[in-house]
C-alpha cells in the first residue's frame, strides 16, 4: 500500500522528498480497524507564537485504500505546514479542501463505496466549508457524468 501512497503523491505533483524525510521520525502510527473512533489523525505544527518549530503527523498504517485515503489527507496538510517551518503560519477555515479533494480523487478510483459513505459523513457533519466542498463535488460528477452520456 505504500507504494500506492507513493504513486498517488507522485502522478499528482505532491511528493516532496524532503518534508518526507523531515516527517519519517515525527510520525506515529496508529492502528486503524474501521472503526473512525480508535484513533487521532492529523498533522499537528508544534508551534511559538505564530510560527511553526516542528512538526508531528499522525496516521493509520496503510492496510487498505482507506488508510491509504487518510495518509493522502494528512500528507496534503503536511506539504503545506512542512512550508511554513520557521515561519509565522496561520490557520484557515478552508485548511481541510484541499486535502479532501485529493482524498476523494483517490477515493473515487481505488474505492467508490467507501467515498460515497464519506460523502454522506461530511454532509451530515457541522462544517460547513465541507459541506460546500461536497456540494460542488456532487455537482461537478454530474455535470462530468452528462457529458460521457
Amino acid at each position: 500500500m505504500y507504494d500506492k501512497f507513493i504513486s498517488f503523491l507522485k502522478e499528482h505533483g505532491l511528493y516532496n522528498q524532503e518534508a518526507m524525510d523531515y516527517i519519517k521520525d515525527k510520525t506515529y502510527y496508529i492502528n486503524y480497524d474501521g472503526n473512525e473512533s480508535n484513533g487521532f489523525f492529523g498533522c499537528f505544527p508544534i508551534m511559538e507564537g505564530n510560527i511553526v518549530k516542528d512538526i508531528r503527523l499522525c496516521v493509520p498504517k496503510m492496510i487498505d485504500d482507506i488508510t491509504v485515503s487518510i495518509n493522502i489527507h494528512e500528507y496534503v496538510h503536511l506539504n503545506k505546514i512542512y512550508k511554513h517551518l520557521n515561519k509565522e503560519y496561520i490557520e484557515s477555515k478552508y485548511e481541510d479542501v484541499l486535502p479532501m479533494a485529493y482524498e476523494f480523487l483517490y477515493l473515487m478510483h481505488n474505492d467508490p463505496e467507501y467515498l460515497d459513505y464519506y460523502i454522506e459523513k461530511v454532509k451530515s457533519g457541522d462544517d460547513d466549508i465541507l459541506k460546500l466542498f461536497v456540494t460542488f463535488y456532487e455537482g461537478t460528477n454530474k455535470l462530468l457524468s452528462k457529458k460521457k452520456q
